[in-house]
C-alpha cells in the first residue's frame, strides 16, 4: 500500500474539510475606502464615472486611475512639510511611472525619486528642477550623473565605492561640487547592491573621502528599508536605528548629514502580502485570502510628522543642527490610487476546480499574485460570494493564475471584474507578452481623460527592422510629423489633423 493509499485509509485525507471550515471567510472591504459607490441600479461609479462603460470605451482590460483619491493621498503626505512640521516628499517613480500621475503628483508639491537616466530625463521633462530631485539606484551612468550635477540636484545618492568614485570624477569634469549622499545597509533591510553594509570599515572610508574631496558635497545619510513597514510598531523603530547609525558615524567622523533620506517601504492599507500559511491553505483547501486591516496602516503624512520630530529631538540632545528629513513612498502613494478592470473571457468547469478565465493576466498584474488586492464583480458588486474559482489570465503558461481561489457570485462570460489597488508596480512590471498592453484613463469630476492609449499589432513592431507589410517605418512617421507640423491652415491651427493622419495609418 503507497503512503496515499495509506493516508486515506487513516482517514487524515478528511482533515482538510475540517481545517477549510474552520478558517474564517473573508469580509470585503467597503467599497468606500476607494471612494467607489453602486448606485440604485446597481452600476459601480467611481468618481462620477461608470466603470463599465469605460470597457465599452476604452477597451478591457484597463488601468482606471482614481484622480481624486490621487489628490487626497498628496494632501495627507505633504500637510506636515507644507506646515514646516514633517519630512519632505519625493515620490518613487519606479512604482507607477505614468507621466499623467507624476504630473499631478508634483504638481502637488512632491518631489521625484529616480533610479535610472531615463527616470531622471522624466522628471526634467515633466519640468520638476533639480532641487526637487533625488537621484538613487546602482546603475547610474555617467552621463546622467554630470547632468544631475549641472542641474543642481538635491542628493544623488552612492550605492558603493566605485560608484563615489564615479560621482566624483563626473562632478570635477563638470567644474561643480555634487550634492552627495552615501547610502546604508542596515540590519534587517535589503543589502546586495544596494548601499553599504553598516557594520564595514568602507563606509567610514567613503565619508572621510567625500569630506575631504573638494568635488563632493556630503550632505545625505540614505537608507531604505526595504521590507514593508506597515504599522508605527514596524516605522518608528526603524527611524531610530538610522539615527542610532547617524549617531555612531559623527562619533568615528564628526560629520552629521543635512539630509537625512529615510527611503521608502511604507504599505498600503487596503493591500498587503499574503501570509504563507493563508497562500498554502487558499491553494490546497480553497480557503480564503484574507484583506489587511485598514486602520493599522501608518499613512504617509503621520510617517512624516513622526520622523521629523524624532530627528528634530535627537538632534537637540546631542547638539547638532537637525537634518532636513526627507522620505520616497511609493505604494504607499498611489497604490490604492488606481485599480484594473479585466473581463471574464471563459468559464471553464470541467475539472475539479471551475477556471474564470480573464484578459489580465501576470502580463499585466504580476503583483497581484501574491499580495492581497480585492476583487469587485461590477454586475453584481455586493452578491452572495459563494462559487470559487481560479482566476486566471489570457497567457498559455500554467503559471499565469491571479489567484487559486477566489470566491464570486456566480459569473458569467463577459462580465467585469475591478482588481483594487493596482497603482503600485502593475504598469512597470507589464509586458507585451503575447497581448499589447492596455489603455491608461483618470475618472475624476465625472469624466475620464486617457493618459496612455492602448497599444497596438503595430506598436509591437515598429521598432523592428523586418516588419509585417503595412506597418510605417518609423523614419518616415517622424518625417510626415515635422511636415505636418509646419503647416497652418486657414484658422492657424498647427497641424493637429495631419498628425491625426498618421496615427490613422498607423493603426490601419
Amino acid at each position: 500500500m503507497d503512503i496515499r493509499a495509506r493516508l486515506r485509509s487513516s482517514g487524515v485525507e478528511a482533515l482538510g474539510p475540517r481545517i477549510a471550515e474552520r478558517q474564517p471567510r473573508r469580509k470585503p472591504l467597503p467599497l468606500g475606502h476607494w471612494g467607489l459607490a453602486v448606485t440604485g441600479t446597481g452600476q459601480v461609479r467611481a468618481n462620477g464615472v461608470v466603470l463599465e462603460e469605460l470597457i465599452e470605451t476604452h477597451g478591457s482590460p484597463l488601468h482606471v486611475v482614481l484622480g481624486s483619491r490621487l489628490a487626497s493621498n498628496i494632501e495627507e503626505a505633504m500637510a506636515p512639510a507644507k506646515d514646516g512640521t514633517g519630512a519632505d516628499v519625493f515620490y518613487s517613480y519606479k512604482t507607477n511611472p505614468i507621466p499623467g500621475v507624476l504630473e499631478q503628483l508634483h504638481e502637488g508639491g512632491v518631489g521625484a525619486e529616480v533610479i535610472s537616466e531615463y527616470e531622471f530625463w522624466l522628471a526634467r521633462e515633466l519640468g520638476v528642477p533639480g532641487d526637487r530631485i533625488i537621484y538613487n539606484g546602482p546603475a547610474k551612468s555617467p552621463e546622467s550623473i554630470a547632468e544631475a550635477i549641472r542641474q543642481n540636484t538635491l542628493l544623488i545618492n552612492a550605492n558603493s565605492v566605485s560608484d563615489l568614485m564615479m560621482i566624483a570624477e563626473q562632478a570635477a569634469q563638470v567644474g561643480k561640487a555634487a550634492n552627495a549622499g552615501i547610502r546604508v545597509a542596515l540590519p534587517g533591510g535589503w543589502a546586495g547592491q544596494f548601499g553599504l553594509g553598516w557594520d564595514t570599515s568602507e563606509f567610514l572610508q567613503m565619508v572621510r573621502y567625500a569630506i575631504d574631496s573638494s568635488d563632493l558635497n556630503l550632505i545625505g545619510l540614505h537608507s531604505h528599508r526595504g521590507i514593508t513597514m506597515r504599522t508605527r510598531d514596524d516605522a518608528i523603530p526603524y527611524v531610530d536605528t538610522v539615527l542610532d547609525f547617524a549617531d555612531s558615524v559623527h562619533r568615528e567622523t564628526n560629520w552629521y548629514p543635512e539630509i537625512l533620506d529615510l527611503g521608502g517601504s511604507l504599505g498600503c492599507p487596503t493591500s498587503a502580502g499574503i501570509p504563507a500559511m493563508q497562500y498554502r491553505l487558499n491553494r490546497a483547501l480553497a480557503t480564503d485570502v484574507l484583506p489587511p486591516d485598514p486602520t493599522d496602516c501608518i499613512r504617509v503624512g503621520e510617517f512624516a510628522r513622526e520622523a521629523h520630530q524624532r530627528c528634530e529631538q535627537r538632534a537637540r540632545q546631542k547638539g547638532l543642527p537637525a537634518p532636513r528629513v526627507v522620505l520616497e513612498p511609493g505604494r504607499a502613494l498611489t497604490a490604492d490610487t488606481q485599480l484594473l478592470l479585466t473581463s471574464i473571457l471563459d468559464l471553464k468547469t470541467d475539472g475539479q476546480l471551475p477556471h474564470a478565465i480573464v484578459d489580465a493576466g501576470v502580463n499585466i498584474a504580476e503583483s497581484v499574485t501574491n499580495e492581497y488586492h480585492q476583487i469587485v464583480p461590477l454586475a453584481d458588486p455586493h452578491g452572495p460570494a459563494d462559487s470559487s474559482y481560479r482566476i486566471a489570465g489570457p497567457i498559455c503558461t500554467p503559471a499565469d493564475v491571479l489567484y487559486n481561489n477566489w470566491r464570486l457570485p456566480e459569473p458569467q462570460v463577459g462580465d467585469v471584474l475591478a482588481i483594487m489597488d493596482t497603482g503600485a508596480y502593475c504598469v512597470p512590471f507589464s509586458t507585451s507578452f503575447s497581448f499589447p498592453r492596455p489603455a491608461i484613463v483618470r475618472v475624476d469630476d465625472g469624466e475620464a481623460t486617457v493618459l496612455r492609449r492602448a497599444e497596438t499589432f503595430q506598436d509591437l513592431v515598429l521598432r523592428d527592422e523586418v516588419r509585417p507589410r503595412g506597418v510605417i517605418d518609423l523614419n518616415d512617421l517622424e518625417n510626415a510629423d515635422d511636415d505636418q507640423g509646419a503647416q497652418r491652415d486657414s484658422e492657424g491651427r498647427d497641424g493637429a489633423e495631419g498628425r491625426d493622419g498618421v496615427d490613422e495609418e498607423v493603426q490601419r
